[in-house]
């Protein structure tokens, strides 16, 4: 029990099981004594509906080595800058952006206060950063001559989840020693139901490790069939348990490319519009306890037809999703991880997923190696900040509905409704009736949603809160800082409007230097 952990065992690849070898990978040395195996099946396909992620990607890519023009050419990625909410609050023709740029003054300065003192008349995105005005421009975020994963104005992905899960796949076995099996498990020897032996693949082999992740997605083969996981639903919290996604090509090769998610609100749920380099992947997401799927293919059908209407609707083959949206109740168990799909999913309104697997696998590249004999420390201190995280999540989705004043369906009222409302986030919605969101909000160094995000929420739905300048001593003072920061963002708007490319352009320029390194 005191022989340290260095023999690591991967079932399942896709984007959780290839990103999580990655890490690992790219940190310990797999040429001596760390050794990294992932078992796939040649059988199972990649769901594809994560295509989108958080600014920490970024990080995450340069870290395991890859070069991110060779990300974007080989995944058909384009830029994320965050995500523009269409009809939630109350209904048609309004917007709204959650971007990925912090507010100015962020760290010195919560500008609520002085939006608030303004009047708010102007939106809340546009009042607090350079990045709503860039997108609605469709600018990228750097310009071609910005070094590699750094930028102008702060960014993520949209990408095609099968071809980053091949691209990661290559780059694990032939760059970072990760020895790849192509099989079906048949068996898994767990004595006891604690601690994993072995699994057997389906030529009979036995695969021996010291920790199992299981990246299997829903089928949960390792810690929920083997080891007895239960699962938690939250669809009394969060109600979606259906999507359905399309792929639909652009009407000619110059149509402009989003860099933000669009998810628009419709009766009974929401559509994402994510736009990738060669296509838009469009998909919408509902509640079968609300409506039916020929009402969601309908609602569908209307939005491409509206927003794409060169496309032959009928000619769209869809990819029909059942969601259970939930989590496991403990995400460490013995010597089995649950990573991605494997360890719980929720509404992708945030498109959390991606991150959730960064969140795991950093976990494990910071704890590793570890003795045996230290792994119920790791598993509790792994499931304490792991539940922490999907808590936040359940609230920071939930908050995007208890907000929205729609009155056209019981799916919107009920989501509304106290009993469906956590109640952290009650209480949290009260505090904020008489302060704005701010950093003593937050619970963890690792906060997936910082305050901010909050904030452009919030006030995005037309939240009200108090004013709460005269009762700090240095707002004049901030008033002064504020003034500052405003004309600087005013001048750094119209440099932006002036040399920044757009998506489009940047994505391609990107891509012929690439090409032309090959």
């Amino acid at each position: 029990m005191n022989s340290e952990i260095s023999n690591i065992v991967i079932v399942g690849g896709g984007t959780a099981g290839w990103l999580t070898a990655a890490v690992l990978a790219a940190h310990f040395d797999t040429q001596s004594n760390f050794t990294i195996r992932l078992i796939e099946s040649p059988n199972i396909k990649t769901i594809g509906v994560g295509e989108g992620t958080w600014p920490t990607m970024a990080a995450t890519l340069r870290r395991i080595g890859l070069s991110e023009a060779q990300f974007i050419s080989e995944c058909d990625a384009s830029f994320k800058q965050g995500s523009r909410f269409i009809n939630w609050h109350r209904g048609e023709g309004e917007s709204y952006y959650h971007p990925f740029s912090l507010p100015i003054g962020y760290n010195d300065i919560n500008i609520v206060d002085h939006w608030l003192e303004s009047g708010a008349q102007q939106p809340f995105d546009e009042f607090a950063t350079t990045q709503a005005a860039v997108c609605n421009q469709h600018l990228a975020p750097k310009q071609a001559k910005t070094p590699e994963y750094a930028n102008v104005v702060n960014y993520g992905y949209h990408l095609n989840a099968g071809k980053f899960a091949n691209l990661l796949r290559e780059h694990c076995v032939n760059n970072l020693g990760v020895e790849h099996i192509s099989a079906d498990v048949t068996a898994v020897d767990a004595p006891n139901g604690e601690i994993i032996q072995s699994v057997t693949l389906d030529d009979g082999a036995q695969i021996s490790g010291d920790l199992f992740i299981d990246c299997t997605g829903f089928k949960r083969l390792l810690i929920g069939q083997s080891l007895g996981v239960q699962f938690n639903s939250i669809k009394d919290v969060l109600f979606n348990d259906r999507a359905m996604a399309f792929q639909v090509p652009y009407a000619d090769d110059n149509a402009p490319i989003n860099s933000t998610t669009h998810a628009t609100a419709h009766k009974n749920g929401w559509i994402w519009d994510i736009a990738l380099p060669t296509r838009r992947g469009i998909g919408i997401v509902y509640s079968s306890k609300y409506g039916d799927e020929q009402q969601a293919y309908d609602t569908v059908e209307a939005y491409i037809q509206e927003h794409m209407p060169h496309a032959n609707f009928a000619d769209l083959t869809p990819n029909k999703i059942t969601l259970d949206p939930g989590h496991l109740e403990t995400f460490w168990k013995g010597n089995c991880v649950a990573i991605g799909l494997s360890a719980g999913f929720i509404d992708p309104l945030e498109a959390t997923a991606m991150i959730l697997i960064e969140f795991g696998a950093k976990f494990l590249k910071d704890h590793l190696p570890a003795r045996q004999s230290d792994l119920d420390v790791l598993a509790n201190k792994f499931n304490q900040r792991m539940n922490l995280h999907w808590r936040n999540i359940i609230d920071f989705i939930k908050l995007h509905y208890v907000l929205s004043e729609r009155d056209d369906s019981d799916y919107w009222r009920d989501h509304r409704h106290a009993s469906t409302i956590p109640e952290p986030l009650q209480r949290s919605l009260a505090m904020w009736q008489y302060r704005a969101p701010w950093h003593a909000d937050v619970e963890v160094a690792e906060s997936m949603f910082p305050p901010a995000s909050y904030q452009f929420i919030l006030y995005g739905m037309g939240f009200k809160t108090q004013c709460t300048l005269n009762n700090r001593r240095l707002a004049e003072r901030e008033r002064v800082h504020l003034a500052n920061l405003q004309k600087n963002k005013h001048t750094e708007l119209q440099k932006l409007c002036q040399h920044l490319p757009t998506n489009r352009q940047l994505l391609h320029d990107i891509k012929r230097s690439w090409n032309n390194r090959l």
